[in-house]
Protein backbone atom coordinates (compact mmCIF):
# COMPACT_ATOMS: atom_id res chain seq x y z
CA UNK A 1 0.00 0.00 0.00
CA UNK A 2 3.01 2.24 0.91
CA UNK A 3 4.73 1.48 -2.97
CA UNK A 4 1.30 2.46 -4.63
CA UNK A 5 1.16 5.67 -2.96
CA UNK A 6 4.37 6.93 -3.81
CA UNK A 7 3.76 5.99 -7.13
CA UNK A 8 0.67 8.74 -7.54
CA UNK A 9 3.11 11.18 -5.49
CA UNK A 10 5.52 10.65 -8.56
CA UNK A 11 3.35 11.37 -10.99
CA UNK A 12 1.71 14.66 -10.30
CA UNK A 13 5.52 15.89 -9.81
CA UNK A 14 6.22 13.99 -13.36
CA UNK A 15 3.45 15.80 -15.31
CA UNK A 16 4.63 18.91 -13.58
CA UNK A 17 8.01 19.03 -15.43
CA UNK A 18 6.49 18.72 -18.93
CA UNK A 19 4.73 21.88 -18.86
CA UNK A 20 6.98 23.78 -17.75
CA UNK A 21 9.48 22.79 -20.49
CA UNK A 22 6.92 23.72 -23.17
CA UNK A 23 5.87 26.84 -22.05
CA UNK A 24 9.70 27.90 -22.01
CA UNK A 25 9.97 26.74 -25.62
CA UNK A 26 6.88 28.86 -26.58
CA UNK A 27 8.55 31.76 -24.92
CA UNK A 28 11.36 31.73 -26.60
CA UNK A 29 9.31 31.49 -30.01
CA UNK A 30 7.54 34.97 -28.84
CA UNK A 31 10.54 36.86 -28.18
CA UNK A 32 10.52 37.90 -32.11
CA UNK A 33 6.91 38.66 -33.02
CA UNK A 34 5.96 38.11 -36.40
CA UNK A 35 5.61 41.21 -38.66
CA UNK A 36 3.64 41.35 -42.17
CA UNK A 37 6.23 42.13 -45.45
CA UNK A 38 4.59 45.17 -47.25
CA UNK A 39 5.50 46.00 -50.82
CA UNK A 40 6.12 49.81 -50.89
CA UNK A 41 6.53 52.30 -54.18
CA UNK A 42 8.31 55.82 -53.70
CA UNK A 43 6.00 58.69 -54.61
CA UNK A 44 7.28 60.58 -57.23
CA UNK A 45 5.28 63.84 -57.26
CA UNK A 46 5.19 65.68 -60.56
CA UNK A 47 3.31 68.84 -61.16
CA UNK A 48 1.19 68.31 -63.94
CA UNK A 49 -0.33 65.36 -65.90
CA UNK A 50 -1.68 64.38 -69.42
CA UNK A 51 -5.31 62.70 -70.07
CA UNK A 52 -5.86 61.09 -73.49
CA UNK A 53 -8.58 62.37 -75.32
CA UNK A 54 -10.30 62.09 -78.22
CA UNK A 55 -11.62 64.34 -80.74
CA UNK A 56 -13.99 63.15 -83.90
CA UNK A 57 -13.58 64.12 -87.24
CA UNK A 58 -13.29 63.05 -91.30
CA UNK A 59 -11.27 60.62 -93.48
CA UNK A 60 -10.71 63.31 -97.14
CA UNK A 61 -8.78 62.20 -99.27
CA UNK A 62 -5.92 64.31 -100.39
CA UNK A 63 -7.24 65.59 -103.36
CA UNK A 64 -11.05 64.76 -105.36
CA UNK A 65 -12.13 66.58 -107.97
CA UNK A 66 -14.97 66.30 -110.55
CA UNK A 67 -13.81 66.26 -114.12
CA UNK A 68 -15.68 68.19 -116.86
CA UNK A 69 -14.63 68.85 -120.59
CA UNK A 70 -14.15 72.37 -121.83
CA UNK A 71 -16.61 72.87 -124.67
CA UNK A 72 -19.66 70.91 -125.16
CA UNK A 73 -19.54 68.32 -127.33
CA UNK A 74 -21.49 64.50 -127.62
CA UNK A 75 -18.98 61.92 -125.45
CA UNK A 76 -17.79 58.98 -128.24
CA UNK A 77 -15.92 56.97 -125.57
CA UNK A 78 -15.61 56.44 -121.93
CA UNK A 79 -12.52 54.20 -121.15
CA UNK A 80 -12.95 53.78 -117.22
CA UNK A 81 -16.09 53.36 -115.05
CA UNK A 82 -16.56 53.70 -111.54
CA UNK A 83 -14.08 51.49 -108.70
CA UNK A 84 -11.51 51.82 -111.34
CA UNK A 85 -8.12 53.21 -110.55
CA UNK A 86 -6.50 55.57 -112.29
CA UNK A 87 -2.27 56.81 -113.14
CA UNK A 88 -1.63 60.56 -113.75
CA UNK A 89 -1.90 61.34 -117.74
CA UNK A 90 -4.18 58.38 -118.29
CA UNK A 91 -7.24 58.86 -120.65
CA UNK A 92 -10.61 58.35 -119.10
CA UNK A 93 -12.98 59.94 -122.17
CA UNK A 94 -12.89 61.28 -125.40
CA UNK A 95 -15.43 63.38 -127.29
CA UNK A 96 -16.38 63.11 -131.22
CA UNK A 97 -13.73 65.10 -132.85
CA UNK A 98 -15.34 64.77 -136.56
CA UNK A 99 -16.46 68.86 -136.70
CA UNK A 100 -13.01 69.09 -135.20
CA UNK A 101 -11.31 67.41 -138.28
CA UNK A 102 -13.55 69.08 -140.84
CA UNK A 103 -12.02 72.71 -139.17
CA UNK A 104 -8.75 71.58 -138.47
CA UNK A 105 -8.81 70.75 -143.01
CA UNK A 106 -10.33 74.09 -144.15
CA UNK A 107 -7.81 75.80 -141.60
CA UNK A 108 -5.14 74.06 -143.12
CA UNK A 109 -6.17 74.75 -146.85
CA UNK A 110 -6.54 78.51 -145.75
CA UNK A 111 -3.11 78.39 -144.69
CA UNK A 112 -1.70 76.29 -147.60
CA UNK A 113 -3.75 78.92 -150.27
CA UNK A 114 -2.58 82.25 -148.23
CA UNK A 115 0.79 80.72 -148.28
CA UNK A 116 0.86 80.82 -152.32
CA UNK A 117 -0.36 84.41 -152.22
CA UNK A 118 1.88 85.50 -149.86
CA UNK A 119 4.51 83.89 -151.96
CA UNK A 120 3.47 85.36 -154.75
CA UNK A 121 3.36 89.08 -153.89
CA UNK A 122 6.80 88.66 -152.16
CA UNK A 123 7.98 87.89 -156.06
CA UNK A 124 6.03 90.79 -157.49
CA UNK A 125 7.41 93.13 -154.60
CA UNK A 126 10.99 91.88 -154.80
CA UNK A 127 10.34 92.60 -158.82
CA UNK A 128 8.45 95.96 -157.88
CA UNK A 129 11.68 97.19 -156.27
CA UNK A 130 14.24 96.58 -158.81
CA UNK A 131 11.93 98.17 -161.47
CA UNK A 132 12.00 101.33 -159.38
CA UNK A 133 15.29 101.76 -159.23
CA UNK A 134 15.00 102.08 -163.10
CA UNK A 135 11.66 104.03 -162.37
CA UNK A 136 10.27 101.55 -164.25
CA UNK A 137 7.49 101.49 -161.61
CA UNK A 138 5.65 104.03 -159.17
CA UNK A 139 6.40 104.14 -155.80
CA UNK A 140 2.41 104.17 -155.29
CA UNK A 141 2.43 100.76 -156.64
CA UNK A 142 5.27 99.52 -154.77
CA UNK A 143 3.53 100.66 -151.64
CA UNK A 144 0.82 99.01 -152.78
CA UNK A 145 2.58 95.57 -153.08
CA UNK A 146 4.15 96.17 -149.89
CA UNK A 147 0.76 96.27 -148.07
CA UNK A 148 -0.80 93.43 -150.11
CA UNK A 149 1.99 91.42 -148.49
CA UNK A 150 1.99 92.59 -145.14
CA UNK A 151 -1.74 91.89 -145.06
CA UNK A 152 -1.22 88.67 -145.99
CA UNK A 153 1.32 87.94 -143.32
CA UNK A 154 -1.12 88.87 -140.81
CA UNK A 155 -3.54 86.21 -142.63
CA UNK A 156 -1.34 83.78 -142.28
CA UNK A 157 -0.43 84.27 -138.71
CA UNK A 158 -4.40 84.61 -137.64
CA UNK A 159 -4.68 81.33 -139.55
CA UNK A 160 -1.59 79.49 -137.81
CA UNK A 161 -3.46 80.56 -134.47
CA UNK A 162 -6.68 79.05 -135.86
CA UNK A 163 -4.83 75.53 -136.39
CA UNK A 164 -3.02 75.99 -132.87
CA UNK A 165 -6.54 76.85 -131.35
CA UNK A 166 -7.85 73.42 -133.19
CA UNK A 167 -5.19 71.57 -131.92
CA UNK A 168 -5.41 72.41 -128.40
CA UNK A 169 -9.04 71.64 -128.69
CA UNK A 170 -8.55 68.21 -130.09
CA UNK A 171 -5.98 67.06 -126.94
CA UNK A 172 -9.14 68.93 -124.35
CA UNK A 173 -11.97 66.42 -126.42
CA UNK A 174 -9.74 64.27 -124.60
CA UNK A 175 -10.55 63.94 -120.74
CA UNK A 176 -7.23 62.68 -118.41
CA UNK A 177 -6.30 62.30 -115.18
CA UNK A 178 -5.17 64.74 -113.50
CA UNK A 179 -3.24 62.96 -110.36
CA UNK A 180 -3.64 59.15 -109.70
CA UNK A 181 -6.81 58.29 -108.45
CA UNK A 182 -9.87 56.06 -108.13
CA UNK A 183 -12.75 56.91 -109.79
CA UNK A 184 -15.46 57.65 -107.25
CA UNK A 185 -18.34 58.31 -109.27
CA UNK A 186 -19.52 58.30 -113.44
CA UNK A 187 -21.99 60.68 -114.38
CA UNK A 188 -23.09 60.36 -117.82
CA UNK A 189 -22.56 57.21 -120.40
CA UNK A 190 -20.98 57.35 -124.12
CA UNK A 191 -23.30 59.03 -127.04
CA UNK A 192 -24.07 61.81 -124.24
CA UNK A 193 -23.77 65.45 -125.63
CA UNK A 194 -22.95 67.60 -122.79
CA UNK A 195 -21.93 71.05 -122.61
CA UNK A 196 -19.07 72.65 -121.31
CA UNK A 197 -18.48 72.05 -117.71
CA UNK A 198 -21.06 68.86 -117.32
CA UNK A 199 -19.11 66.54 -114.81
CA UNK A 200 -17.82 63.15 -116.27
CA UNK A 201 -15.88 61.66 -113.49
CA UNK A 202 -15.48 61.99 -109.66
CA UNK A 203 -11.88 61.30 -108.70
CA UNK A 204 -10.55 60.87 -105.03
CA UNK A 205 -7.25 60.39 -105.13
CA UNK A 206 -5.14 57.12 -103.92
CA UNK A 207 -1.99 57.95 -102.49
CA UNK A 208 -2.93 60.38 -99.95
CA UNK A 209 -5.71 60.63 -97.06
CA UNK A 210 -6.49 63.41 -94.25
CA UNK A 211 -8.22 63.50 -91.47
CA UNK A 212 -10.19 66.95 -90.44
CA UNK A 213 -11.18 67.80 -86.88
CA UNK A 214 -11.88 70.48 -84.62
CA UNK A 215 -10.54 70.84 -81.58
CA UNK A 216 -10.64 73.37 -78.68
CA UNK A 217 -8.55 76.44 -78.57
CA UNK A 218 -6.77 75.64 -75.19
CA UNK A 219 -5.75 72.10 -77.20
CA UNK A 220 -4.65 73.73 -80.30
CA UNK A 221 -2.48 76.06 -78.94
CA UNK A 222 -0.33 73.23 -77.06
CA UNK A 223 0.28 71.58 -81.30
CA UNK A 224 2.55 72.89 -83.91
CA UNK A 225 2.53 71.91 -87.48
CA UNK A 226 4.68 68.33 -88.05
CA UNK A 227 3.17 66.53 -84.38
CA UNK A 228 3.18 63.28 -84.50
CA UNK A 229 -0.61 62.55 -83.70
CA UNK A 230 -2.64 58.95 -82.50
CA UNK A 231 -5.39 58.34 -85.42
CA UNK A 232 -7.92 55.83 -84.74
CA UNK A 233 -10.93 54.38 -87.37
CA UNK A 234 -12.65 51.42 -85.50
CA UNK A 235 -10.12 48.92 -83.80
CA UNK A 236 -7.39 50.88 -86.49
CA UNK A 237 -4.53 52.89 -85.07
CA UNK A 238 -1.68 54.40 -86.98
CA UNK A 239 0.38 57.81 -86.75
CA UNK A 240 -0.91 60.75 -88.17
CA UNK A 241 1.26 63.80 -88.94
CA UNK A 242 -0.07 67.42 -88.20
CA UNK A 243 0.41 69.72 -91.94
CA UNK A 244 -1.54 72.45 -90.93
CA UNK A 245 -3.64 74.18 -87.88
CA UNK A 246 -6.62 76.37 -89.00
CA UNK A 247 -5.68 80.25 -87.63
CA UNK A 248 -9.17 80.81 -87.30
CA UNK A 249 -11.97 80.40 -84.65
CA UNK A 250 -14.83 78.88 -85.79
CA UNK A 251 -17.91 81.09 -84.46
CA UNK A 252 -20.21 78.24 -84.12
CA UNK A 253 -18.19 75.24 -82.58
CA UNK A 254 -15.33 77.67 -81.13
CA UNK A 255 -12.77 76.08 -82.81
CA UNK A 256 -9.77 75.63 -84.79
CA UNK A 257 -9.26 73.04 -87.49
CA UNK A 258 -6.73 70.81 -87.79
CA UNK A 259 -5.47 68.72 -91.10
CA UNK A 260 -4.06 65.32 -90.25
CA UNK A 261 -2.34 63.21 -93.42
CA UNK A 262 -2.03 59.27 -92.69
CA UNK A 263 -0.46 56.59 -94.49
CA UNK A 264 -3.64 54.07 -94.61
CA UNK A 265 -5.36 54.45 -97.44
CA UNK A 266 -8.77 54.35 -95.26
CA UNK A 267 -12.62 55.35 -97.41
CA UNK A 268 -13.33 58.77 -97.24
CA UNK A 269 -15.95 60.16 -95.41
CA UNK A 270 -15.19 57.39 -92.36
CA UNK A 271 -15.23 58.90 -89.04
CA UNK A 272 -11.97 58.91 -87.55
CA UNK A 273 -11.01 59.97 -83.70
CA UNK A 274 -7.23 61.73 -83.12
CA UNK A 275 -5.96 60.77 -79.98
CA UNK A 276 -4.44 64.00 -78.52
CA UNK A 277 -2.65 64.16 -75.07
CA UNK A 278 -3.99 67.24 -72.85
CA UNK A 279 -1.53 68.75 -70.49
CA UNK A 280 -3.38 69.15 -66.63
CA UNK A 281 -1.88 71.39 -64.45
CA UNK A 282 -2.82 69.19 -61.37
CA UNK A 283 0.26 68.07 -58.96
CA UNK A 284 0.10 64.68 -57.79
CA UNK A 285 1.41 61.12 -58.18
CA UNK A 286 0.90 57.58 -60.36
CA UNK A 287 0.19 54.98 -58.34
CA UNK A 288 -1.03 51.62 -58.91
CA UNK A 289 -4.67 50.80 -58.62
CA UNK A 290 -3.87 48.17 -56.08
CA UNK A 291 -2.07 51.08 -53.74
CA UNK A 292 -5.49 52.75 -53.62
CA UNK A 293 -8.52 51.51 -51.27
CA UNK A 294 -11.95 52.86 -50.08
CA UNK A 295 -12.17 54.83 -47.11
CA UNK A 296 -15.14 56.47 -44.85
CA UNK A 297 -17.72 58.36 -46.27
CA UNK A 298 -16.64 57.62 -49.78
CA UNK A 299 -13.25 58.60 -49.88
CA UNK A 300 -10.24 57.22 -50.76
CA UNK A 301 -7.19 56.07 -48.76
CA UNK A 302 -3.80 54.88 -49.15
CA UNK A 303 -1.21 53.39 -46.79
CA UNK A 304 2.16 55.56 -46.38
CA UNK A 305 5.01 53.15 -44.38
CA UNK A 306 6.43 55.23 -41.88
CA UNK A 307 9.77 54.50 -41.02
CA UNK A 308 9.92 52.66 -37.48
CA UNK A 309 13.53 51.17 -36.93
CA UNK A 310 14.92 48.59 -39.34
CA UNK A 311 13.78 47.63 -42.38
CA UNK A 312 10.34 48.01 -40.10
CA UNK A 313 7.28 50.44 -40.87
CA UNK A 314 3.97 51.53 -38.82
CA UNK A 315 1.10 52.11 -41.31
CA UNK A 316 -0.36 55.30 -41.34
CA UNK A 317 -3.85 56.17 -43.36
CA UNK A 318 -3.78 59.00 -46.00
CA UNK A 319 -6.70 60.56 -47.67
CA UNK A 320 -6.17 61.08 -51.49
CA UNK A 321 -8.14 62.48 -54.68
CA UNK A 322 -7.80 60.57 -57.52
CA UNK A 323 -7.97 62.84 -61.10
CA UNK A 324 -7.33 59.93 -63.60
CA UNK A 325 -7.12 56.92 -64.63
CA UNK A 326 -5.08 55.03 -67.36
CA UNK A 327 -4.66 51.31 -67.69
CA UNK A 328 -4.24 50.03 -63.81
CA UNK A 329 -2.66 53.55 -63.01
CA UNK A 330 -4.15 55.93 -61.11
CA UNK A 331 -3.43 59.94 -60.91
CA UNK A 332 -3.71 60.93 -57.33
CA UNK A 333 -3.34 64.08 -55.08
CA UNK A 334 -3.75 64.44 -51.31
CA UNK A 335 -1.53 63.99 -47.97
CA UNK A 336 1.82 62.86 -49.47
CA UNK A 337 4.92 63.89 -49.91
CA UNK A 338 7.50 63.10 -52.45
CA UNK A 339 9.74 60.30 -51.61
CA UNK A 340 7.25 58.60 -49.00
CA UNK A 341 6.55 54.89 -49.30
CA UNK A 342 3.11 53.68 -50.09
CA UNK A 343 1.73 50.21 -49.68
CA UNK A 344 1.57 48.86 -53.38
CA UNK A 345 -0.75 45.72 -53.04
CA UNK A 346 -2.23 43.88 -50.44
CA UNK A 347 -4.05 46.67 -48.69
CA UNK A 348 -6.78 44.18 -47.75
CA UNK A 349 -4.38 42.46 -45.29
CA UNK A 350 -3.31 45.59 -43.84
CA UNK A 351 -4.41 48.12 -41.11
CA UNK A 352 -3.88 51.49 -40.12
CA UNK A 353 -0.79 51.77 -37.24
CA UNK A 354 -0.26 48.21 -38.02
CA UNK A 355 3.62 47.56 -38.33
CA UNK A 356 4.81 46.21 -40.78
CA UNK A 357 8.52 44.81 -42.78
CA UNK A 358 8.68 47.15 -45.98
CA UNK A 359 10.08 45.81 -49.44
CA UNK A 360 10.59 48.66 -51.83
CA UNK A 361 9.76 48.49 -55.85
CA UNK A 362 12.58 50.12 -58.03
CA UNK A 363 11.79 54.54 -58.50
CA UNK A 364 9.84 54.92 -61.84
CA UNK A 365 11.78 57.26 -63.87
CA UNK A 366 8.60 58.66 -65.82
CA UNK A 367 6.04 58.69 -63.45
CA UNK A 368 3.64 58.51 -66.63
CA UNK A 369 1.71 55.23 -66.48
CA UNK A 370 2.67 53.46 -69.36
CA UNK A 371 -0.68 50.55 -70.24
Amino acid sequence: MIKLRSVWLMVPAFLLVLPGCDWDSQAAGLDEPYLHQATTQIVNLQPSFHIEREFAGEIQAGQSSQLAFEFPGQVQELMVDEGDAVVAGQALARLDTRLLESERNELTAQLAELQAELETNQRNLARAEQLQADRLVSQRERDDLAGRVLGLEASLQRVEAALQANRVRFDMAELKAPFAAGIAARFIDEGTVVSAGTPVFELVQSQAREVQAGVPVSVAQNLEVGDQIPVRVGDRETLGRLVALGPVVDQSTRSRSLRVVVEENWSPGELAYLLIEVPMATPGAWLPDTAVTEGVRGTWVVYVAVPDGDAEARLEARTVVIHHVRGNRLFVSGALSDGEQVVAAGLHRLAPKQRVRTQSLELIADARPID
